[in-house]
């Protein structure tokens, strides 16, 4: 039956309650069968009564209309504590070593990235400024490699961390090298001029042959008709034979020489201008195992830049540090080992509850609720909004062998207090959550009872 029908039958018992309470005077014709004793009754009841039953009247129905009206939240209520947002942070070092100084204390409120403690970093310094050195000595090579490849001026872009002795050793070497590089030049064209000097001594030598091959030869021609008559001796002939045979044959090792020279003078030009070339390509050449050895000193360099910055151990998150596990000044800490544990303090708390089965039916992720803090009068400082954001799929049990299903609220703040004040809400601190299941009527409430009796009425066995 609904509130309006039930309503409606209430008004009907209450005005069949005054139809019968209050005596109507009676028709004329009805007057005489009624007794003397009721008529003087009848005349003698006074007005005031009626008028205070009507009162009466009136005000129950008013009262029933506001009970019907008005209407009261429905809580499920539990019992919990306040739980932090994240799971509590552990803080290690990877490389561990020996502690240099303590920032922090037990209970601190600490910030995100705030320093908690420092490790003695004087090895992974040393080790990094070798590196450093190392790194700047190789990266000064490849930009001499790189303008000699390119046949460039080397000016070395200096950085203000690089030692000057490693520059000017650079240099000095680049200028070596350049001084090499001339040496060589100059040697290929010494050989190229020596190669054009001698070429041009046989081709006179083969000219002055030549003429010289061709006056014996003509004077050869001209004593042989003269031995026939006798004017001159055949072994004058045979002199001049020799000689004309000795001319051509020296004739013919010039012209042979010619060729020989001229190839020399080609391979000697060929090695004067391959002398740059050679150079570029070999300084090329060092200049990619140089990059691939830099890549390798840079990754190293990168790697102990991380090892001394981590000797500086900072909070990864805000919150208040519970326990150092690490307190006396030069202690050693070993690698990966547990150094400070830092409960968070985000913006938001969640809250977790215990609520009982009866009530789970009832709640779902989304509901508002209230939290109230027992270690804040809530009369005075209030509570906090929340919001049910989990319900545990399945009961929990306790110790005691208690079932109920854990709730889990997300308040907005983490902090309490009216105008103004701010008490800070930490973690472990105990509640008591009114989560919002619905409205009623306070009718509702006053019917319920006799509803659920009539339900069970004639129904047990």
């Amino acid at each position: 039956m609904s509130a309006k029908k039930r309503l409606g039958s209430v008004f009907q018992s209450i005005a069949d309650m005054a139809a019968n309470s209050v005596d109507s005077p009676l028709p004329p014709a009805d007057l005489d069968y009624i007794t003397s004793a009721r008529a003087a009754v009848l005349e003698q009841s006074p007005k005031g009564g009626r008028y205070v039953l009507w009162a009466v009247v009136v005000f129950f129905v008013v009262t029933v209309l506001w009970a019907s009206w008005a209407e009261l939240d429905e809580f499920a209520r539990g019992e919990g504590k306040v739980i932090p947002s994240q799971y509590v942070q552990v803080v290690q070092n990877l490389e561990g070593g020996i502690l240099a100084e303590l920032y922090v204390r037990e209970g601190e409120r600490v910030a995100r990235g705030e320093k908690l403690l420092r490790i003695d970093d004087t090895q992974f310094a040393s080790s990094l400024r070798e590196a450093g050195v190392t790194l700047a000595q190789w990266e000064l090579k490849s930009m001499r490699l790189r303008a000699e490849s390119n046949g460039e001026a080397f000016k070395p872009e200096i950085k203000k961390d690089w030692p000057q002795f490693l520059v000017d050793q650079e240099l000095a070497y680049y200028q070596s090298r350049q001084q090499e590089l001339a040496g060589n030049k100059e040697i290929y064209d010494q050989q190229l001029t020596q190669r054009k000097q001698e070429l041009a001594e046989l081709e006179a030598r083969k000219e002055q042959l030549q003429r010289s091959y061709n006056l014996l030869n003509q004077e050869l021609q001209m004593t042989r008709p003269l031995v026939s008559q006798g004017a001159i001796s055949e072994v004058e002939l045979l002199r001049l034979e020799r000689q004309v045979n000795d001319l051509l044959g020296e004739l013919e090792a010039a012209q042979l020489a010619i060729p020989r020279v001229k190839s020399s003078l080609d391979e000697a030009k060929e090695k004067l201008a391959s002398v740059d070339i050679v150079f570029r390509r070999e300084a090329q050449e060092e200049l990619n195992k140089v990059t691939l050895e830099l890549s390798r000193l840079q990754e190293t360099s990168e790697a102990l830049v991380d090892r001394v910055q981590r000797t500086m151990v900072i909070s990864p998150v805000a919150g208040t540090v519970k326990q150092l596990l690490v307190k006396t000044i030069g202690g050693v800490i070993q690698p990966g080992m547990d150094i400070v544990e830092i409960v968070p303090s985000e913006e938001i708390m969640l809250v977790e509850a215990r609520v009982r089965p009866a009530d789970i039916g009832y709640l779902h992720p989304g509901q508002k609720a209230k939290v109230k803090f027992s270690a804040y009068d809530f009369s005075v400082m209030g509570g906090l909004d929340g919001e049910v954001v989990h319900i545990s799929p399945d009961t929990i049990q306790d110790e005691d062998g208690d079932s109920f299903y854990l709730v889990r609220i997300e308040t907005s703040r983490t902090f309490i207090g009216p105008g103004g004040r701010e008490l800070p809400i930490i973690p472990g601190m105990t509640v008591s959550v009114d989560i919002l299941t619905g409205k009623k009527t306070i009718l509702d409430y006053l019917l319920k009872p006799i509803l659920k009796t009539k339900q069970l009425a004639m129904s047990e066995r």
